[in-house]
């Protein structure tokens, strides 16, 4: 409708200015008549450079919104080749956590091994690492080191011998040799290792004579957890490599119930202890992933600047690849802390070779594009003022011929009146083409609100079939199902309900600003305390009205849906198993303010527009997982109804929903 009205107020200025010109004709007309000279104007100078000033404005605006595109669209690529290498970056983190985890977790998969057994033979350990390190990358060694007091030493080199005779307690000297193990209050020897063959000089060595290994030892007994040694170089067979020795303590079962922070030395048992390549877990991390052009340096402090370097990985796109220096920085880079064991990484990611760079054709495009449309423009204006000029010199000449201006004015009159009716008609033509569309668009709606309606029904139909198969499954082979196929038929029937919710979504979301229950004068305070009874919250969970409600005229149903949303999200994913849930209103010029706010576990400010997104949530789980569907449907209720809604949280300091309603009365 801003269309049309624009035309009609074009015509009437045309219509005005037709009248203007008329007059003005007329005038001078009778003044011919009368013998009275028209006065000349004289020539100035200044407005002839005044007369182009407009020409100048098309070109200077015209300039300034091509480079202000221009230096957007720069902006914009920038960004989103930054972005996808943020998501290319963390994507490679995560592959490579995973497999620091899953390389941890055969140290913990050891120890519990000799947790559950009271004696473990050499065969047996060897039998169960054996597939760790066939199919695990980067393991230099399997260990088990026992705790062995001085009281004991004998004994327990005469019982290693059983099984191994050449067994001897050694450690390492000054120029690197290895002699008999001296004589301490408690050894640390290595008792079975694999690969042997690889390791066969480490077989007997007392692991409390490195100061490093001893250290991580004593950590690991006294936090009773697995403890990751910092970066240390370890000789391969042809090079020097950086790696990791992780420690898990086993304790005697007798003393695993006890809790207390001052324990005795004969409760340790001993030490799952492995012994990793950090390039080589790294590397067989990456091999999982496609070739993305990016250099992965590996830190062990926080800071850059001051951090060890344990590890670089280079793309294989990088011909020439080097190692990140500050004088050198890359265009862009990416820096994630992880955490491995209790070992802090600082990984950096930078861009390698061409790959993310920054396609700036469509920019110079759209640069060049602009300045020709600009320059184009402007020579067109520029010949509208000079025709314009060089019009009105002509009728300031020819003021004398009286008969041929009044026939031109006629003529002029009636192609003004002719282009009035075709904008008149033009109009006409406007205002039915957009009712049409308008009812056009109106039947779409309305087909569209019925096809989903019928589709929600075809789809509910088999959803409740396979709910119902399944529940028949597990009634009818109760006895021979074991847990986890239980547990998978528990999460059917959990992936059927959430697609059932995901459809009454769906549909609620579709019907808001199209239907709607009639609009009446209520209680807001006892339509709130239905809403939390309907909802029964646990006794744990506190909600109070702040302040007092108001009795307002409005969609009652529609308002509720809004509270309703707003209070079961925040039971939903308080994070705690008691909380405070607090709701109150205020008047903020001609609007209602309303406040949902609890004190749960907050949310990062980063996320506060994805919340209010179809199909976003910000955590996931196997069972009773969102829709991401509840504060899509808020926010759009309260915009269709002329409001605003707005959230305010932090991590651990609450969330605080506030959004409007519009004061309406009944007799509106």
């Amino acid at each position: 409708m801003s269309t049309v009205n624009d035309i009609k107020h074009l015509v009437d200025e045309l219509h005005a200015a037709t009248m203007r010109m008329k007059q003005r004709l007329s005038e001078r007309y009778l003044a011919k008549v009368t013998g009275q000279q028209t006065p000349e104007k004289s020539s100035d100078p200044r407005s002839i450079w005044w007369g182009y000033f407009p020409v100048v404005l098309v070109a200077v605006i015209g300039l300034s919104i091509t480079i202000a595109v221009f230096l957007q669209s720069l902006s914009w690529e920038k960004g989103r080749v930054e972005i996808a290498f943020h998501e290319a970056s963390q994507d490679r983190i995560l592959v490579i956590q995973r497999e620091i985890k899953h390389s941890l977790g055969i140290i913990q998969d050891i120890a519990s091994f000799f947790e559950a057994s009271e004696i473990v033979g050499r065969r047996e350990f060897r039998k169960f690492v054996g597939p760790a390190l066939k199919n695990q990358a980067g393991i230099k060694a399997l260990e088990w080191v026992p705790v062995v007091r001085a009281e004991d030493r004998d004994t327990f080199i005469e019982e290693a011998q059983h099984s191994f005779p050449p067994f001897q307690l050694h450690e390492w000297d000054g120029s690197g040799k290895l002699i008999k193990g001296k004589h301490r209050s408690t050894y640390y020897p290595v008792l079975y290792i694999q690969p042997y063959q690889r390791n066969k000089e480490a077989l007997g060595l007392d692991m409390g004579v490195d100061p490093i290994v001893s250290q991580l030892l004593i950590e690991a007994e006294i936090s009773r957890e697995i403890q990751v040694s910092p970066g240390i170089y370890l000789q391969d067979d042809t090079e020097q490599k950086t790696g990791i020795v992780v420690a898990v303590p086993v304790f005697f079962k007798d003393n695993l119930s006890e809790t207390t922070s001052t324990q005795a030395p004969t409760e340790i048992r001993g030490f799952a202890i492995g012994i990793f390549y950090i390039g080589d877990v790294i590397e067989r991390a990456m091999e999982s992933l496609r070739t993305g052009g990016i250099d992965i340096h590996f830190y062990q402090d926080q800071s850059i600047g001051n951090g060890r370097l344990l590890y670089s990985h280079y793309s294989r796109l990088d011909e020439n690849p080097m190692s990140y220096t500050d004088s050198d920085a890359p265009e862009i880079s990416y820096t994630q802390q992880v955490t491995v064991g209790n070992q802090q990484w600082q990984i950096v990611c930078n861009s390698a070779s061409e790959k993310f760079t920054a396609d700036t054709w469509n920019s110079w495009i759209i640069f060049f594009g602009g300045i020709a449309f600009t320059l184009l423009f402007t020579i067109y204006v520029a010949t509208l003022v000079g025709r314009a000029r060089q019009v009105r010199l002509e009728v300031e000449e020819r003021t004398s011929q009286l008969w041929e201006v009044v026939q031109a004015l006629n003529q002029e009159v009636v192609e003004r009146k002719s282009a009035e009716q075709e904008l008149q008609r033009l109009n006409e033509t406007l205002e039915h083409h957009i009712a049409y569309r308008t009812a056009e668009a109106e039947r779409r709606a309305q087909y569209l609100e019925q096809f989903a309606y019928v589709t929600s029904h075809d789809l509910k139909a088999p959803l409740r079939a396979v709910s119902n198969l399944a529940q028949w499954i597990e009634e009818d082979l109760t006895d021979k199902l074991d847990a986890a196929s239980r547990e998978q038929l528990a999460l059917l029937r959990d992936r059927v309900r959430r697609m059932h919710d995901l459809i009454e979504g769906l549909l609620e979301y579709s019907r808001v600003g199209r239907t709607s229950d009639s609009e009446s004068e209520f209680d807001s305070n006892e339509m709130i305390n239905e809403i939390i009874d309907s909802l029964s919250p646990p006794e744990e969970f506190t909600i109070r009205i702040k302040s007092k409600m108001p009795t307002l005229y409005a969609d009652r149903l529609q308002l509720g849906q809004v509270f309703s949303n707003l209070i079961s999200n925040s039971l939903k994913h308080h994070g705690g198993d008691k909380g405070k849930i607090r709701i109150k209103c205020e008047i903020i010029d001609e609007f209602y303010q309303f406040s949902v706010c609890d004190d749960g576990q907050g949310i990062a400010p980063e996320y506060h527009n994805k919340v209010f997104m179809m199909f976003q949530t910000l955590e996931s789980s196997d069972f009773e997982s969102s829709t991401g569907i509840g504060l899509a449907l808020v926010k759009k209720i309260v915009e269709e109804h002329g409001g605003t809604i707005r959230l305010k949280s932090a991590i651990g300091e609450g969330t605080c929903f506030h959004f409007t309603w519009p004061i309406k009365h009944a007799s509106e």
